[in-house]
């Protein structure tokens, strides 16, 4: 359901990657793990503000830079508090790894990536964008809308955690799942949080 994330060569460059896992296993594996308290009194189905904004500052404790200064290709927020980040290490901009934190159980994990040595970094970068391009505000704000792009019964309405990445023309897009189990559908919006379609 989802588009395959790609731009400008990025097509080649997927299959070398060689972390364990995709960011929605790791996503799913996070919301698998113990929950704390502090989790026990949220709603692992519902995605708020101040998740999105402390997932962003797990990520900024874990390589030791402002989110405007991280580099990724990929973001995957979770209604559970987990969060998975396809990234350069901004310490050592060769190196592309997946970030991997949940805000409740504190977990931190940084799994390397394989893309295929120096003759593919440019079709690397050519995929890469700040992770604070789009504010927690508009990831936040394009989950909830998403719940109104469906068609179901709203009480059977589940929305996965938003994923930004680019899409195949290199343009920096939000997309989340929703919809009921059975007729699942992926709503799209751009950079800025403006509605784009639904498929």
């Amino acid at each position: 359901m989802k588009r395959l994330v790609s731009a400008l060569g990025a097509l080649a460059l997927l299959p070398a990657l060689a972390a364990c896992g995709s960011s929605d296993d790791t996503a799913d594996a996070a919301e698998s793990a113990p929950t704390s308290a502090v989790q026990a009194d949220s709603d692992p189905s519902v995605l708020t503000l101040d998740e999105v904004e402390s997932m962003l500052a797990a990520l900024e404790d874990m390589t030791g830079a402002s989110r405007n200064e991280i580099r990724i290709s990929a973001i995957s927020y979770s209604p559970a508090g987990s969060l998975a980040v396809d990234a350069l290490d901004p310490a050592a901009p060769t190196e592309f790894n997946q970030y991997i934190a949940n805000i409740y159980t504190d977990r931190r994990e940084i799994r390397p990536y394989d893309y295929g040595g120096a003759d593919k970094y440019e079709a690397l970068e050519a995929t890469l964008f700040p992770a604070g391009e789009v504010t927690p505000e508009i990831v936040h704000r394009a989950w909830e809308d998403s719940f109104t792009r469906v068609e179901g019964d709203p009480a059977e309405l589940d929305a996965s955690g938003p994923r930004v990445s680019r899409d195949r023309s290199g343009v920096v897009e939000i997309a989340i799942v929703n919809g009921p189990e059975r007729d699942r559908q992926s709503v799209y919006y751009d950079a800025q949080g403006n509605f784009v379609e639904v498929s």
